[in-house]
């Protein structure tokens, strides 16, 4: 194990010249071994200067309203630091609502790796902050703890670097989080029959019958999950006891055979401990509230590949503070397909002629995991005298309704009276580096604030993302979405004539313009995020079509400097993805609704322009601290001053940057590198263009 204060050197072999980027020619020795590393404390204070010390100027920091960003500004910049330290103390530790965010919370992956790879562990200030931090809200010590043990190891080149002294932090923040965070149950005598359907649901013993007996909140004995391997356990551990067991069960997954029996098992040994006081460590709808009370072993499925085994869990969570108090749960249902927030929209009716109608979040999984299953042979081909059925067509690409799981899942549920009863959709990954994944929607989170900022009709996707170790962690997965690719292959089995256009006005039909604009505000939006961060990697197995008719994108492995296809590189110089057959969906170049996307464009990239600072510190902290060893790094610090020219066109007025954001559109239309990338993919990865 290699200590931080050691100079911890990580090398990469770089290629060079043209042949040697194409396939490796191990004779010739074009091959050089070079130390990409910057981990080490002898450049990282003097880079966070070089990069952010700009910045302190601007910094106006009021007592009423202390701005996390400007406090961390200060840590990464300044020599002297006790005004710094005194901040600390005066922001805001935790939010629960969701935007805007200015909480110490939202910028835990930035404080840590502030005190990881700067300061080392050493500095007693910000270690006795964490600690108080800790102390005094369990949430906040629980995502300090995921952080600080996902940055604990660097994976890199199949090689691992561990860091001692981030673990021994770790082993010391346990003791002092297990002392205060412990709580003394009272179990209360219980009905024998109750007790035999709660520790049976969700285990091959369990017996449908026995729905019969009335299962009521006060039933629900909460206490400590103490995990499969382990004798007792304690309160704080809890949770992290239940994710490291659903982490090894992905992990065994690969040398299961057949894997989806030794996952239902699996899962089925963990239900025997639950419900327990065990929780999703996401903050968005106040998820983390919600106590699990089942693993629905049944709606669970195994997404292989070659190296790697995710897998999709269903969980059955309750919110315990609104049972007791008998709070009717009346939140607004996000997931409504056609969500209008009129009062943003009403503001931008004087910019525009069109109205937008506004999406709502949703979260996100993996490619695979959205891949619907095609029957052999389909029974639905082109026929003249008989029309398809596109709802049934629909239904078949968007799976089952997500409300209509809900229902089905409920009714079979010993706990379908709980008034706050919920359902959660959960992808679990291992092998993989989550950590730039979940930067990667960290900044998508702060351009959807952005946009509501500044009151546009612009909304992307927002889902949450935790790293759970070096090489593992869960996100959400959306429901009532598919991949544009699994969307094509169902159309293309029925009629190979059938455009994504058509589907639109047949499918969506008397919904068409609602779906339509849907469409064209989700695509402005990812067309911007696309451009600013150049995301790569956009084949249609990574962009989703939502039932609402708005698009998403997921899978962030390629984005600011780092893109597949090696030295072929198909998407270089491409803005971003904006094909022919999405100006069609929108009624051709010359409709309304693409004259609306271009001003919707130009609008955006003004108030991403505006608020850049929040983007770009984000990066350059990130950058100073973990360096080469996120991919999306690869270029270095030239990475860097180009995401900041993106932001910063050679422009002197809005004028000339409406002519710039109507070029970059242009260039991007039909772009024939996209389109070629598309083209690969087909020919050699099955993904449908």
């Amino acid at each position: 194990m290699a200590e931080i204060g050691e100079e911890i050197t990580i090398k990469r072999k770089k290629q060079y010249g043209l042949c040697s980027k194409l396939w490796c020619l191990r004779c010739m020795n074009c091959c050089k071994a070079d130390d990409i590393s910057i981990l080490t404390s002898r450049n990282r204070k003097e880079l966070s200067v070089k990069l952010m010390a700009k910045y302190q100027n601007e910094i106006q920091l009021n007592p009423d309203e202390i701005q996390v960003l400007d406090v961390l500004i200060l840590l990464y910049t300044l020599d002297e630091k006790s005004w710094a330290y005194q901040y600390l103390y005066q922001c805001k530790l935790i939010s629960n609502d969701e935007n805007p965010r200015n909480d110490l919370e939202f910028y835990i992956p930035q404080l840590m790796n502030y005190l990881v790879f700067h300061e080392e562990m050493l500095n007693e200030n910000i270690s006795q902050f964490i600690l108080t931090s800790c102390i005094q809200n369990f949430y906040f010590a629980q995502l300090v703890y995921w952080t600080l043990y996902s940055i604990s190891a660097i994976v890199f080149n199949n090689q691992v670097t561990e860091f001692q002294k981030v673990k021994l932090y770790l082993q010391n923040l346990i003791k002092r989080m297990v002392m205060n965070h412990e709580t003394n149950y009272n179990e209360n005598e219980q009905d024998e029959k109750i007790q035999e359907v709660i520790s049976n649901y969700g285990t091959p013993q369990f017996d449908q019958q026995s729905l019969k007996c009335l299962i009521l909140p006060q039933h629900i004995q909460l206490s400590k999950y103490i995990s499969l391997d382990q004798q007792e356990g304690y309160d704080f551990m809890s949770c992290i006891h239940f994710w490291n067991d659903i982490i090894s069960i992905s992990d065994k997954l690969k040398f299961a055979d057949p894997q989806i029996i030794s996952l239902r098992a699996d899962l089925s040994l963990i239900n025997t401990k639950l419900p327990a006081n065990v929780y999703i460590p996401f903050v968005k709808d106040q998820l983390r509230h919600y106590t699990i009370l089942n693993i629905v072993v049944q709606e669970t499925k195994i997404f292989s590949t070659k190296e790697r085994a995710p897998f999709y869990i269903c969980l059955e969570v309750y919110n315990v503070e609104k049972e007791e108090n008998k709070f009717d749960d009346k939140r607004e249902r996000k997931n409504s397909e056609f969500n209008v927030e009129f009062s943003m929209l009403s503001d931008f009716k004087s910019q525009s002629n069109l109205a937008i109608s506004q999406i709502s979040n949703q979260s996100q999984g993996v490619s695979e995991c959205y891949e619907i299953e095609l029957s052999k042979k389909e029974e639905l081909k082109k026929n003249n005298n008989i029309s398809l059925d596109f709802e049934k067509i629909g239904q078949e690409i968007f799976g089952e309704d997500s409300n209509s799981i809900s229902e089905r899942i409920r009714q079979q549920s010993p706990y379908c009276h709980f008034r706050s009863w919920r359902l959660v959709h959960l992808i679990v990954k291992t092998g993989d580096n989550l950590k730039q994944e979940q930067f990667a929607l960290q900044l998508i989170n702060q351009f959807h604030m952005i946009f509501q900022k500044e009151r546009l009709p612009l909304k992307l996707t927002t889902y949450d993302i935790q790293s759970l170790g070096p090489s593992s962690g869960i996100m959400e997965m959306v429901k009532d979405a598919a991949t544009i690719d699994s969307l094509k292959k169902k159309l293309n089995s029925i009629d190979k004539d059938i455009t994504l256009s058509q589907f639109f006005k047949k499918y969506y039909a008397s919904n068409l313009q609602k779906a339509q604009r849907n469409f064209c505000s989700s695509l402005a939006a990812y067309s911007l995020i696309c451009y600013f961060l150049q995301i790569k990697d956009r084949h249609n197995g990574n962009i989703l079509l939502h039932k609402s008719g708005k698009i998403l994108h997921i899978d962030f492995g390629y984005f600011i400097s780092i893109s597949p296809g090696k030295g072929l590189e198909f998407e270089k110089n491409v803005p971003f993805k904006l094909l022919s057959e999405y100006i069609d969906v929108l009624g051709g170049t010359k409709s309304e609704l693409f004259n609306l996307f271009r001003k919707l464009f130009f609008m955006g990239f003004l108030a991403c322009k505006k608020h850049q600072d929040q983007i770009l510190l984000l990066v350059k902290m990130m950058y100073s601290g973990h360096g080469y060893t996120l991919p999306c790094f690869s270029k270095g610090e030239s990475a860097i001053h180009e995401l900041e020219s993106r932001f910063n066109p050679p422009c002197s007025n809005d004028g000339d940057i409406s002519v710039f954001t109507q070029n970059l559109i242009n260039q991007s239309l039909d772009n024939w590198r996209a389109k070629w990338y598309d083209k690969f993919q087909y020919y050699f990865q099955g993904i449908f263009y």
